[in-house]
């Protein structure tokens, strides 16, 4: 009996290392020795040349600063505060996983809401609105757990 949990532990062990070397090569293999990004992940980062600098949803033409709670937190009660800034006067829309709310931001561009969060992994969405139409988009990943932590 002691043999084959020897033997179980011993194969176990081999192919944890054998699987740990395949994602080290993997990722060994995508980053040059330098550090530096392949020739092909560069250019597929790289913003095609025929998008204008409004069409292109990584340019944000003014701030959205999420204040509380952290992404990828874990939070034990099955509501959270979001609170953040952004533009003074701003439209806000914070969407989770129960339903979502539009609220407007005061004269110092600071916005507060309770969301309700589901069991599990919550995914929340807040985005505000400009004056002069223009938007931007932040989310969060929250985890609602009730186990002891």
């Amino acid at each position: 009996m002691r043999k084959e949990v020897l033997a179980a532990i011993l194969v176990g062990f081999a192919l944890g290392l054998i699987i740990t070397f395949g994602i080290w090569s993997a990722n060994k293999a995508l980053v040059d020795k330098g550090g530096k990004e392949t020739v092909e992940n560069q250019e597929a980062k790289t913003p095609k040349d025929n998008i204008s600098p409004n069409e292109n949803p990584q340019v944000a033409s003014f701030p959205l600063a999420i204040s509380k709670p952290e992404d990828e937190s874990i939070i034990n009660t099955d509501k959270v505060t979001v609170s953040g800034i952004t533009e003074p006067l701003a439209h806000i829309v914070i969407v989770g996983e129960k339903g979502e709310e539009i609220l407007e931001t005061d004269e110092k561009g600071i916005f507060t809401s309770e969301v309700s969060l589901v069991s599990g992994t919550n995914e929340i969405t807040v985005t505000a609105f400009s004056k002069n139409g223009d938007e931007v988009s932040k989310t969060l990943n929250i985890v609602y757990s009730t186990a002891e932590i």
